[in-house]
């Protein structure tokens, strides 16, 4: 496994700096450039596969972030996704260049020859999107509604594989921490299909505690404030099982159970999402699910790529599994 030492010679820091910035440690004065090197050195090092040819790029692409960049460093899904459609697209001679939805320049579009939109978008969005005329593919969402070829992750099934792991180790008092979206323009809600799964597999189950489930913005020291009000708000009752939307978020839960003096896997098991190389670093390190970013990124460039060669094929939704990567933070 890639250690901190091996992160810290990459991005050029020392080690207590990495580690800091992997535990998102908010006293820590770094600039946001080294911050992005650091977990950009973290995540590439973790990622199995390599370039090995890179033919000269013949075409670009835009990929377009709903995500500002300083927002992306708090939610590194993102970031994760970033790197397999950069890593797929130098296999195929095609150069990328990322822009943010709100910074999109509408003389600039057409000199792309393709669109790929990670994240969350809005009709008015995607409505804009499609007005380039351009192949469009999107990461993170089903947009089949608008005739438009996508990716996203299944992140039902592992829900549901979560509560029942915890049951099956005499956890049924199960809570959630979890985050909370909305799109750029129009400003509404995402549904969150980890939130939907869990409320509604522990109702069938007869476990489901509106009490035991937190929402805000993803992120650590949101996920310090939500586990804070759960201590807060339950005391003893405080639910034995948590699942925690992302590992950042879950960087701030540890957090607010050490200040608590709240023993984790023994007193508060915790099971997170994504799996991004920060999970390995916490302390205890993160049972988590490991969600195949880097493949959604890859499979977008290559879905992108097919469209390209027949503009009037059929659109495709492609699901992409998931595994449970089993650590310290849970028994």
């Amino acid at each position: 496994m890639t250690t901190i030492k091996d992160v810290a010679k990459e991005a050029g820091v020392s080690i207590s700096t990495v580690s800091r910035i992997l535990n998102f440690d908010d006293t820590l004065s770094v600039g946001d450039g080294t911050r992005r090197r650091v977990l950009e050195v973290a995540e590439r090092l973790q990622y199995k596969k390599r370039t090995k040819h890179t033919p000269k790029a013949s075409k670009e692409i835009a990929v377009v972030q709903w995500h500002s960049d300083k927002e992306e460093l708090n939610d590194l899904y993102y970031l994760q996704i970033q790197y397999g459609i950069e890593n797929r697209a130098a296999t195929l001679g095609t150069s990328i260049e990322r822009i943010t939805y709100e910074s999109i320049d509408k003389n600039k579009m057409k000199k792309f020859s393709g669109i790929i939109a990670v994240g969350k978008f809005d009709k008015t969005e995607v409505t804009e999107l499609q007005s380039y005329g351009l192949p469009l593919i999107f990461i993170g969402e089903n947009y089949l509604a608008y005739g438009c070829d996508c990716v996203r992750s299944d992140f039902e099934t592992p829900v549901m594989k979560i509560v029942d792991r915890f049951i099956d180790r005499g956890i049924d008092d199960i809570g959630m921490i979890a985050g909370k979206e909305q799109t750029t323009t129009e400003k509404l809600g995402v549904r969150n299909p980890r939130v939907a799964t869990f409320n509604s597999y522990l109702k069938q189950k007869g476990l489901y505690n509106e009490d035991f489930v937190f929402q805000g913005p993803f992120g650590p020291d949101s996920g310090y404030t939500l586990m804070t009000q759960a201590i807060q708000k339950l005391g003893k009752k405080l639910p034995h099982g948590f699942m925690i939307g992302s590992d950042s978020m879950a960087v701030g839960v540890l957090r607010a159970l050490q200040h608590n003096k709240i023993d984790v896997p023994d007193r508060v098991s915790l099971i997170s999402f994504n799996d991004v190389a920060i999970a390995k670093y916490t302390s205890p390190a993160l049972t988590t699910v490991h969600v195949h970013t880097e493949l959604m990124g890859e499979r977008a460039i290559e879905m992108l790529d097919q469209r390209m060669k027949e503009p009037k094929k059929i659109p495709e939704l492609t699901v992409i599994a998931t595994e449970l990567m089993e650590r310290e933070s849970s028994l």
